[in-house]
C-alpha cells in the first residue's frame, strides 16, 4: 500500500541533532526511567523542579534550532505533492512552536507532549489516522530515536530511522528504513509513483 501521510519527529530529525538528551537526564538525576513518564507522575515539588529544567533545556533548544540536511527540500516537495503532514513530538507546546516560528514549519497537525499519551504510545499515531481517514498502512513515521520507531511499532506503522551520519544502533534494527539522509523520503515516494 502506497504512503499517503508522513509523520515527523522533530529534534534530530527535521531540526539538526542539538538537544542532549542525557545532559537532561543527568541534570535532573531521577535515574534510568523515561523523563517524560517521570514527570506525569510527579507532584508538587518535584513536579515543578523537572518541569522547569525541561523547559530550560527546551528554551534552549529553540534558540539554537537550525533546519537539519534536506529538511527544507523534503517539507517543499511533500507540499507541492499534497502529502498531509503531521509533527508528532515529547516537546512541549511552546518549545514546538517557538522551533516552527524561527525555521517557518507549518504542518497540517501538530502533537506535542501536553496532547495526551506520548511516543512510544501508539495513541497519537492512531489520532493522526484517524484525523486523515487513513490505514494505518498508508502512514509512515520518521525519526531520529527509539521512541519514534517504537511508537511506530506499538501502532502498526512502517518507520523509517534518520541516522545523520551514524551507524545503525541495535534498537534501529526492526525499522523499516533506515536513511542516513532525510531526502531518501523523496527517493521512496517518487519510487511509489512508478
Amino acid at each position: 500500500m502506497a504512503i499517503r501521510g508522513i509523520i515527523f519527529d522533530m529534534d534530530g530529525t527535521l531540526t539538526a541533532p542539538d538537544l542532549e538528551f542525557a545532559k537532561i537526564k543527568q541534570a535532573a538525576d531521577i535515574g534510568d526511567v523515561d523523563l517524560l513518564d517521570y514527570l506525569r507522575t510527579a507532584t508538587g515539588k518535584e513536579y515543578a523542579r523537572i518541569h522547569q529544567l525541561l523547559m530550560r533545556f527546551e528554551a534552549g533548544g529553540v534558540a539554537s534550532a537550525r533546519l537539519n540536511r534536506g529538511a527544507r527540500t523534503v517539507l517543499r516537495y511533500l507540499a507541492q505533492h499534497r502529502f498531509p503532514t503531521a509533527l508528532l513530538t515529547r516537546n512541549s507546546r511552546k518549545s514546538v512552536a517557538g522551533v516552527c516560528e524561527k525555521l517557518k514549519f507549518k504542518f497540517d497537525l501538530i502533537i506535542t507532549r501536553e496532547d495526551g499519551p506520548h511516543k512510544p504510545a501508539p495513541e497519537p499515531i492512531w489520532r493522526i489516522a484517524k484525523h486523515w481517514q487513513m490505514r494505518r498502512a498508508e502512514l509512515l513515521m520518521v525519526g531520529d530515536y527509539k521512541w519514534d520507531l517504537l511508537c511506530a511499532d506499538n501502532a502498526g506503522i512502517p518507520c523509517a530511522v534518520l541516522l545523520n551520519g551514524a551507524a545503525p544502533p541495535e534498537w534501529a534494527a526492526s525499522a523499516r528504513y533506515q536513511w542516513q539522509r532525510l531526502t531518501e523520503l523523496i527517493e521512496l515516494l517518487e519510487g511509489q509513483r512508478k
